[in-house]
C-alpha cells in the first residue's frame, strides 16, 4: 500500500471532522444496521433478497439481543464501553465512529462505513497491538429442517474463500481446531442454504486460531504494522449477485463441484433467472426449464437412443444363444464358447457400453439441476399451485405419525413422478427387443420409478417439479415416438 493511501486512511481515523460535521448517533443510522449507544456492537443487521426496497422481498435478520453474533476484543480478550459515539456525513457517506475516552485502551477507535447497499460494512479499528474479533453464529443464519436425504440441506458451515495467486483459489469448509492465515482477497465466514455472513481483511492479516464448527463458532486475530485493522463484513443471500459484490465470492457457489460443472450450473441458473423473468412466476420458470433443457441436449439423446437400439439389436440376437451355452456349459467352458460366439459374430465383447453413453449424458444435467433447484434462493417461499413454498417439500398433507426417513407430511408431487415414470415403463416398446429382455427393461424401470421416488421425497418440492416434468415429456416424447413408426 502507498504512503499516501496510509496517510488518508489516517487522517480519517484521527480527524473527527473527515466528512464536515459531527452529529450524534440517529436511531436508524445505516438503514439496516443499528448500532449501540454506548459500546462498539452492532445491535442489528437485516439483509434482504432481491434487495430491501423490493415489495415483496425476503428478509433475513441478525439480533444481538438473542446473542452477540460479532464481538470485537483487544488483545488480552477485553472489550470497553467508555466510548464516545458519533455519526459523521449523511445519506450513503454516513459513518458511525466509537473514540474511546480512556487513553489507556489498546483500541483507541473504532469506525463503521456501509455501502449504498448495506451488504459491506466497512470497519476500521484503531489499535496498535492484536485484534481479537470472536463470531458466534449458530441459529442466526436460518437453518432449514428438512426429513430425509433433504437434511442435505441443514444446518450452519464454516466456509472459506482463498485466492493468493492464479492457480490457487477456491472455497472449501473449515474444521474445528485448525488455524487458518487469511489474507487481503480471501473470505471466511459461515453459510447456510441461502444466507451467508463473511469477513475479509483489507489491509491486514487474519488468523483463524479458534475455531468450533458444530456451534459455528470461530475466532480471529488481527494484525496491522501501521495499526489500522481494516476489515469487510458481508451479509446477505448466497446467489450470483455475489460476483457483482464481490468476483471473487462467485467461487462460494456451488464451491463443491469441478469447475467445469459449475460453470453448467452457472448456464442453467442463467436459463432459469431468463425464463423467470419471462413468465414471472417460479414454477412456470421450473416446467419451461425443463422444456428447454430437453430441447437442448435433443441431439445427443437422439445418438444415445440409436446406440441403445444397436444395443439392443444385438443383445436380442446374442442373449438366446448365450442362455443355452449357460444351460449346457458351465464354468470355463462356457465362458470360452460365449467369447468364440462373440468372435463369430465380429462383435464386441463390451457391446454394451455405448448403452451407457446416454445414462452419463443425464448424469452432468442431473447433478446441475440438483443444485441450481436445490440452492435457488429465488425458489424461497414461493408458491405454485398447492405447493407453498418451492424451496420445501410440498407437505400436502399432514400425516397422523412420524415415518422415519420420510417425516411427518405426505408429499404429492413424488407419488406424481413415480406414477409417471412407471407409466412410461407400462408403456415402453422396443421392437429390437424379444419379450424375455423387454420384460427385463420394464422391471429395470419400474425399480428406478421407486428408487427416485424414495431418494426424491423429502427434496425441495422445485426440485421434484423439474423432474416431474422431465419424465412426462419423455413420456410424451416416446408417445410421439410410437405413433411416426
Amino acid at each position: 500500500m502507498s504512503s499516501l493511501i496510509k496517510i488518508s486512511l489516517l487522517l480519517l481515523v484521527i480527524s473527527q471532522q473527515t466528512l464536515g460535521f459531527e452529529q450524534t448517533l440517529g436511531k436508524n443510522h445505516f438503514g439496516h444496521i443499528t448500532f449501540d449507544q454506548d459500546m462498539p456492537v452492532i445491535n442489528k443487521w437485516i439483509t434482504c433478497h432481491p434487495d430491501c426496497s423490493s415489495k415483496n422481498n425476503i428478509s433475513l435478520e441478525m439480533n444481538n439481543e438473542i446473542k452477540p453474533f460479532l464481538e470485537i476484543l483487544d488483545s488480552r480478550g477485553n472489550t470497553y464501553e467508555n466510548y464516545l459515539v458519533s455519526s459523521h456525513g449523511e445519506g450513503h457517506e454516513l459513518e458511525v465512529h466509537y473514540r474511546s475516552r480512556n487513553s489507556s485502551n489498546e483500541i483507541s477507535q473504532i469506525i463503521f462505513r456501509s455501502d449504498i447497499e448495506n451488504r459491506f460494512l466497512e470497519t476500521i479499528i484503531q489499535s496498535n497491538n492484536e485484534v481479537i474479533l470472536k463470531f458466534d453464529l449458530q441459529n442466526h443464519l436460518s437453518e432449514e429442517d428438512i426429513y430425509g436425504l433433504g437434511g442435505i440441506y441443514n444446518g450452519t458451515w464454516l466456509v472459506r474463500h482463498f485466492w493468493e495467486m492464479v492457480d490457487d483459489q477456491g472455497s472449501e469448509k473449515i474444521s474445528n481446531l485448525r488455524k487458518i492465515d487469511i489474507k487481503e482477497g480471501s473470505w471466511v465466514g459461515a453459510r447456510t442454504r441461502f444466507w451467508t455472513f463473511l469477513i475479509s481483511p483489507k489491509n491486514n492479516n487474519l488468523l483463524i486460531n479458534e475455531i468450533n464448527e458444530l456451534e459455528s463458532r470461530f475466532q480471529l486475530t488481527s494484525s496491522a504494522e501501521d495499526g489500522l485493522h481494516q476489515i469487510r463484513f458481508y451479509f446477505g443471500p448466497v446467489n450470483t449477485e455475489l460476483n457483482r459484490q464481490d468476483p471473487e465470492l462467485r467461487e462460494l457457489i456451488y464451491s463443491a463441484l469441478w469447475d467445469w460443472l459449475r460453470q453448467l450450473c452457472f448456464l442453467i441458473e442463467w436459463i432459469f433467472i431468463w425464463l423467470l423473468g419471462l413468465v414471472g412466476n417460479e414454477g412456470l420458470a421450473i416446467l419451461l426449464l425443463a422444456c428447454a433443457l430437453k430441447v437442448l441436449i435433443y441431439p445427443l439423446n437422439r445418438i444415445a437412443e440409436k446406440w441403445q437400439d444397436d444395443v439392443n439389436a444385438t443383445q436380442s440376437v446374442l442373449q438366446p444363444q448365450i442362455d443355452q451355452i449357460k444351460n449346457l456349459f458351465s464354468g470355463e467352458e462356457a465362458n470360452h464358447r460365449i467369447m468364440q460366439l462373440y468372435k463369430e459374430k465380429n462383435i464386441s465383447p463390451f457391446y454394451s457400453i455405448k448403452s451407457l453413453f446416454g445414462f452419463l449424458i443425464q448424469i452432468p444435467i442431473f447433478i446441475a439441476v440438483f443444485d441450481v433447484l436445490g440452492e435457488s434462493i429465488y425458489l424461497l417461499e414461493k408458491s405454485f399451485f398447492f405447493i407453498d413454498d418451492l424451496s420445501k417439500p410440498d407437505q400436502w398433507a399432514n400425516l397422523p405419525l412420524f415415518i422415519p426417513f420420510f417425516g411427518d407430511s405426505l408429499n404429492l408431487l413424488p407419488f406424481c413422478m413415480m406414477i409417471i415414470s412407471m407409466l412410461s415403463a407400462y408403456l415402453y416398446t422396443d421392437k429390437s427387443l424379444n419379450k424375455d429382455l423387454l420384460s427385463s427393461q420394464k422391471r429395470k424401470l419400474y425399480l428406478m420409478s421407486i428408487l427416485f421416488f424414495a431418494l426424491l421425497f423429502t427434496f425441495p418440492s422445485g426440485m421434484v417439479l423439474y423432474w416431474t416434468a422431465s419424465n412426462f415429456l419423455q413420456l410424451a416424447q416416446m408417445q410421439i415416438k410410437k405413433a411416426l413408426q
